[in-house]
């Protein structure tokens, strides 16, 4: 199991949460690898998946970023719903980059609680 990714039950509903927070660019190699365990564990988890993705207190690099657009294009088909927490100032401009590439329309909030109230609903 990827020790980024877990699945919770929030209000009856399964949540898969993806803790990304604290990433530094200084552990881009490691992280590229935890990327591939996620992308593998959303990918064994069926489909109508909702998403909730933590990046409070991160900070990526060109390559991560573009790691996430890539995984990002392959998960989409199995995602019903995404959210993100932690995202401010540059990163909304990433996340618009993202969302653009993607076409996942990941949907920032400020608190988890949002997050997951938005997916559940």
């Amino acid at each position: 199991m990827a020790k980024r990714a877990r699945n919770e039950i929030y209000e009856g509903k399964k949540i898969i949460f993806l803790d990304y927070t604290g990433v530094s660019h200084h552990e881009e190699e490691m992280f590229i690898k935890e990327l591939d365990e996620v992308k593998n564990f959303i990918l064994s988890q069926g489909d109508n998946l909702l998403i909730l993705v933590d990046v409070r207190n991160s900070y990526g690099s060109p390559k991560i970023i573009n790691k996430m657009k890539e995984d990002g294009k392959i998960e989409k088909p199995f995602i019903k719903k995404q959210a993100v927490v932690g995202v401010s100032g540059m990163k909304e401009i990433l996340l618009k980059g993202i969302n653009l590439f993607t076409d996942i329309n990941m949907k920032p909030f400020k608190t988890i609680e949002e997050a997951k109230n938005y997916l559940v609903n």
